[in-house]
């Protein structure tokens, strides 16, 4: 394993949850020896990609990571188009929305847009979950291969709450179905008492693919609530496949009714 490939996986100890790390956290995250991750963590911070505080001698991002993060989201306009059409979804709707992108079998957040309703679990930016267990986590593996979607799933396939697929047969027959409609929900499947509704759209240009979804408290959203959520929501999904030249919208636009699709 290259130097290079060794400082990613450091880096990749950091998350939401464990914003700074320790020497001993490295070791025990990546099982690699004392000495050369404590020679690591030190080229790290020398370059600006870690920070270490005075005190408690434990580690985060530094400046630099800052400075290509600020720079990544300023120069993704794809991200940045689908975050101002979701931004009118959720004042429209008060509930609150997520862009996200696939990272093989990972679904990982990179816009949050808050919404006004007191829903208040909130999955913040750089969160990664099973893209399986998702709204736009499935919709955006419905635009890959039957074989790439199988690759990039854990194996054996790991135990999911009651309302998720339980196995490749199960995924499968909903990832065809938001082939299909392009219309993909989720039931307290990555978050207790959370329902979300989702979609996918890629630009031809670049090739990227980004999910978007809404998410809502599932035990006070009707199913006559979750239409009408859909209704908005697939009205955006047609608008960015127009500006985005999506060859899967432009074909799903009036290829299957609005109210069909978010009956199901």
């Amino acid at each position: 394993m290259s130097a290079l490939d060794n400082a990613i996986e450091i880096l990749r100890c950091f998350s939401p949850q464990q914003p700074e790390i320790s020497n001993a956290d490295v070791i025990r995250l990546t099982g690699k020896p004392k000495s050369s991750t404590s020679r690591l963590l030190r080229q790290l911070k020398e370059c600006g990609l870690l920070e270490q505080d005075a005190t408690t001698r434990r580690y985060r991002p530094g400046l630099l990571v800052f400075e290509l993060g600020r720079l990544h989201r300023s120069q993704n306009d794809f991200v940045a188009l689908a975050e101002q059409h979701l931004r009118d979804v959720c004042a429209a709707t008060g509930h609150t929305g997520y862009v996200a992108v696939l990272d093989g079998g990972e679904q990982v957040v990179l816009r949050v847009v808050r919404g006004t309703n007191p829903l208040q679990v909130v999955s913040p930016p750089g969160v990664r979950t099973p893209a399986f267990l998702t709204s736009n986590g499935r919709a955006m593996l419905a635009r890959l291969s039957d074989a790439e979607i199988c690759a990039n799933l854990a194996k054996p396939f790991p135990a999911v709450p009651p309302n998720a697929p339980r196995n490749i047969t199960e995924l499968m027959v909903r990832i065809n179905e938001i082939r299909r409609t392009g219309y993909s929900s989720a039931t307290e499947e990555s978050l207790p008492g959370v329902g979300s509704l989702g979609f996918a759209v890629s630009n031809r240009d670049t090739g990227e693919t980004v999910g978007v979804a809404l998410s809502f408290p599932s035990q006070l959203t009707s199913a006559k609530e979750r239409a009408r959520l859909w209704q908005i929501l697939r009205a955006t999904a047609v608008e960015l496949g127009r500006l985005c030249d999506d060859p899967v919208w432009l074909a799903l636009d009036d290829a299957v009714p609005v109210r069909k699709a978010a009956a199901q």
